[in-house]
């Protein structure tokens, strides 16, 4: 029986929408993740979230005997994606934590930003003096956003949000050289390793959630679980550069939760940062393409 990815075609248009169902409910799960932070530790949280969305995952498997969404061709480059990602939970756990969603999500887009220079350090890729400027610029509105000056912002949030930054920039790499594996299997190990992980730490951290919390957890596992699958389901289907300018769609739902339950909106200086930091991520990736065009 043929598996799964033997047959993999793209199909941008679904990759695309993927995405943006996927980046709706990361901020819905951020959401979620900044009502908990006042009571509970990240690290739980990040625990129940991976817990929460791995049983779904085991039962399907077993429900429906695929076993062979346990097996990997890529053993090496999954181990990574799933301790990066676990790591890059956390880190992005305490950033919402400790900025509004809106700055955390305008620079969690640095990772667009990041992802060449990583491909160029990483997989030593060439990057022309270009996209180096567009990179620099970029960096240059985290200024705007994390606002030096102060104005109230917490210098901790925003270098655990460029951090988790850094994190998300390593995962896309990862995914992207993990086209060929089934989504399922992909996302069931980034569970797996989501719960051991944290889990090594739960006896130090855990507290008992009350009723209603163990509705918010629910919230934050179960988004968070299909915000995974969809990710990775749409850099299977379609190129990096179809899929980063989708990802801005998370800065407008960022902005309506902000809105909606904390009755904060972003001030000027996150909307600037944020034009300067999408405008670069747009010009890399025009670049990316023309040279793609030109064949290297």
């Amino acid at each position: 029986m043929k598996s799964l990815t033997d047959n993999h075609q793209d199909r941008p248009v679904y990759g695309i929408l993927c995405a943006v169902f996927a980046f709706f409910l990361l901020s819905a799960m951020g959401a979620g993740v900044k009502i908990l932070a006042q009571t509970h530790h990240v690290i739980e949280i990040a625990f129940y979230r991976n817990l929460i969305a791995l049983v779904p995952v085991l039962i399907y498997i077993a429900l429906t005997r695929k076993t062979h969404l346990l097996k990997t061709g890529k053993p090496f480059i999954l181990f990574l994606r799933v301790m990066v990602g676990a790591v890059g939970l956390i880190l992005t756990f305490a950033a919402l934590k400790s900025l509004p969603l809106a700055d955390a999500t305008t620079l969690f887009f640095t990772s667009s930003l990041l992802s060449p220079a990583l491909a160029f350090f990483i997989l030593k890729e060439r990057i022309g003096l270009h996209r180096w400027s567009a990179i620099i610029i970029g960096l240059c509105g985290i200024l705007l956003v994390a606002r030096p000056t102060g104005d109230g912002v917490s210098m901790l949030g925003v270098s655990l949000a460029l951090a988790a930054a850094s994190t998300h920039a390593m995962i896309y790499l990862f995914l992207r050289s993990l086209k060929s594996e089934s989504s399922v299997t992909v996302t069931l190990y980034f569970f797996a390793g989501g719960v051991l992980l944290p889990g090594l730490f739960m006896p130090f951290v855990a507290s008992m959630p009350g009723p209603q919390e163990w509705g918010l957890f629910a919230l934050v596992g179960v988004s968070g679980g299909l915000a995974q699958y969809f990710m990775t389901r749409a850099f299977r289907l379609a190129d990096v550069g179809s899929i980063i300018p989708v990802t801005y769609t998370g800065l407008l739902w960022a902005t309506g939760f902000d809105i909606l339950i904390w009755h904060d909106a972003p001030g000027w200086p996150v909307l600037a940062g944020g034009v300067i930091i999408i405008s670069a991520n747009l010009y890399i990736l025009h670049r990316e393409r023309k040279k793609q065009r030109m064949g290297g």
